[in-house]
């Protein structure tokens, strides 16, 4: 190869190379990327959503949960298992005959993901409610209007399921949903009996007119000290949680570790 032939080359090259680069910077620019995420979740939200009204999935809370998460964790445990069939089997039809594992374990991983994310929101829902309940009360003490109340207290307490269902609340009133309608729709998302006893709360209270903040005052108390008496519940079952750890694993190694010389020293005393 001449020098000619090696400028030719590295000519063509350099230009194919240059749209690749382009091409591949437009693919995953980031107007790219956010309009894929966008399309990914909105389909596997409805997906979800199938799955829930035909009583597939039943989770407690499911809504709250972001489906990107486990759905890409549950996608890429599938195509691993495809990837490592096809390594070992080198062949089609192997590969065909791990798509039944692999979708199993597929489906496995991404209902274990989606519980997870679900018991975590409710666990956030329970934790930020009595403050939210606090933090109303005080704003409808003020004299601020419900719904400027219920926004305010959505973008004060922290970004999480609870904040967004209550900006979801809102929004819903703006878009003309009855307050009813939309109080309906926010109770069956989230399953929880505090929850729904603070939707109950400010619905009774715009039905008959009376005072929310003294009621929700008295809810958020309650709810504290029913999170006391769950905390105090949890920590008298550690003990009984860490007694099969206990028998199975520290205490033979304690024995071990004590009697080891004792039963070396009766060893040697048989052997002689």
């Amino acid at each position: 190869m001449n020098t000619a032939d090696f400028l030719l080359i590295g000519l063509f090259t350099l230009i194919g190379g240059t749209l690749v680069a382009y091409s591949l910077r437009t693919v995953f620019s980031n107007r790219f990327r956010e309009r894929f995420m966008e399309a990914y979740k909105h389909r596997h939200l409805r997906f979800v959503d199938k799955l829930v009204k035909k009583k597939i999935l039943r989770i407690p809370g499911l809504y709250l949960a972001d489906p990107i998460m486990p759905f890409v964790c549950g996608e890429l445990s599938g195509v691993a298992i495809l990837l490592l069939a096809c390594c070992f089997q080198q062949t089609l039809t192997g590969a065909l005959k791990a798509l039944p594992v692999a979708f199993l374990f597929c489906s496995c991983i991404t209902w274990a993901s989606l519980a997870s994310s679900s018991r975590k929101a409710m666990y956030l829902v329970q934790r930020d409610l009595p403050v939210a309940c606090f933090l109303l009360s005080l704003l409808l003490e003020s004299g601020m209007g419900s719904s400027s109340a219920m926004q305010e207290t959505a973008s004060s307490i922290p970004r999480g399921p609870l904040s967004i269902e209550l900006s979801d609340m809102v929004a819903a009133r703006a878009l003309g949903i009855s307050k009813t309608e939309s109080i309906r729709r926010s109770g069956e998302r989230i399953p929880s009996e505090d929850y729904r006893l603070f939707l109950n709360h400010i619905l009774q209270g715009e039905r008959l007119g009376i005072g929310l903040s003294k009621s929700l005052r008295g809810l958020s108390s309650k709810m504290l000290e029913s999170q006391d008496h769950r905390a105090e519940t949890i920590a008298q079952q550690a003990a009984v949680k860490l007694l099969l750890p206990l028998v199975c694993f520290i205490f033979p190694a304690v024995f071990l570790i004590i009697l080891s010389p004792v039963i070396l020293g009766f060893w040697n005393f048989l052997s002689r």
